[in-house]
């Protein structure tokens, strides 16, 4: 077994401690809507973000076979980093790209998306899984070193099925790079948080048990209760659905049990399950809100795009609507919502907005929101 050396990962900008619990880590699909929702963030928003970019295949036409459409995202490679810079800037960002198809492929994403990033200026930090393919893991190794990035341990429920053998794993994987725990920012993700918080807090306190667990560069916990669909909220009445991991979150932080706060981690206003499918599907024109405890649904109907402004018009009326100088998603709002009377006089002129624009600002929001919550608990 190689021995451990130290500091060898000591990031570019000198900095070896990236973030404490005061801070927010969005997990996000690398698609226009979410893209353009960071593009939107203004400097002083992003102070207490870092986000987890999450790349995915390009869609799959008919006919398409899969070698077609590994080519087709290979082609966008040399272009991701800037495009990404020109997103969220050199800031420091996760890059995950587990969703894509190959080892071969997420190896090689790894290492042009990583180096290619570093070349521009920005910290892209590999995210690894302790199932990964080896070429997976020497790749975002062999990327972090030159980078002086780092990498980021993620973590799934089941490896918490047998804590020795997780940390025995975990032991491994660090002494066969080399890597200190202080190299390496530790991510557990449950994906669904279900209907109450009795997942939430199991695998909190499991990942309490994680060894050495104060010694990471950061510890973040990550979860979404966004629904998988609206099929439950009606139309014309109010839908709350209840934020379940960001007050879960809250209540478990300052609990004697945990050892170490974690940072939170959520899904935005999306399902936490990449589902490849539904990029097909055309969704209701809702608008997702996100408030202090819970997500507004304000539910249109499929194809509808004439309910984006009257349900716009409804939001900007509400008490708990935040001003249109809160965000750029907010500003949208306000914006379409003057737009109804124009439109309804006049439906040729258009600009209700579609899915991709109105999810743009809805994910703005949430981010604004979500780190000024953070970034401000007692």
């Amino acid at each position: 077994m190689q021995q451990r050396s130290e500091n060898i990962f000591l990031m570019k900008s000198g900095k070896n401690n990236m973030f404490d619990s005061r801070h927010y880590i969005p997990i996000l699909k690398w698609k226009r809507a979410e893209q353009d929702a960071l593009k939107a963030l203004r400097e002083d928003q992003k102070k207490y973000i870092t986000p987890l970019i999450q790349f995915v295949m390009p869609k799959n036409k008919s006919g398409e076979t899969d070698e077609n459409v590994v080519t087709k995202f290979e082609e966008q490679l040399p272009q991701l980093p800037k495009k990404i810079i020109g997103a969220w800037g050199i800031n420091p960002v996760f890059i995950d790209v587990s969703l894509l198809y190959t080892p071969s492929l997420k190896a090689k994403s790894i290492i042009n998306i990583s180096l290619g990033g570093n070349k521009l200026g920005g910290i892209f930090i590999p995210v690894i899984y302790l199932d990964d393919d080896q070429k997976i893991k020497d790749a975002a190794y062999l990327a972090a070193k030159e980078a002086k990035s780092g990498v980021c341990l993620r973590l799934i429920c089941p490896n918490f099925s047998d804590l020795t053998k997780l940390n025995q794993d975990i032991y491994n994987l660090l002494s066969y790079y080399r890597l200190m725990e202080k190299d390496v920012d530790l991510l557990v993700d449950i994906k669904e948080t279900e209907c109450n918080n009795i997942k939430y807090i199991k695998y909190l306190n499991l990942s309490q048990s994680i060894l050495n667990l104060s010694k990471w560069r950061t510890f973040i916990f990550a979860s979404g209760s966004f629904p998988r669909n609206l099929s439950k909220c009606k139309i014309d009445e109010e839908n709350l659905i209840p934020r379940i991991d960001w007050k879960s979150w809250k209540e478990q932080i300052n609990y004697k049990k945990v050892k170490r706060k974690p940072s939170f981690a959520d899904y935005t206003i999306q399902y936490p399950i990449y589902e490849e499918v539904t990029q097909f599907y055309s969704p209701t024109s809702s608008i997702k809100y996100t408030l202090e405890d819970d997500w507004l649904i304000i539910k249109g109907q499929r194809r509808k795009y004439k309910h984006y402004l009257a349900n716009a018009k409804l939001l900007v009326k509400d008490k708990r609507y935040y001003g249109k100088k809160f965000s750029y998603g907010d500003e949208y709002v306000d914006e379409k919502a003057n737009h109804f009377e124009v439109y309804i006089k006049n439906p040729l002129i258009k600009g209700t907005g579609t899915p991709e624009t109105w999810l743009r600002a809805g994910i703005n929001h949430h981010l604004v929101l979500v780190a000024h919550q953070v970034a401000n608990l007692p």
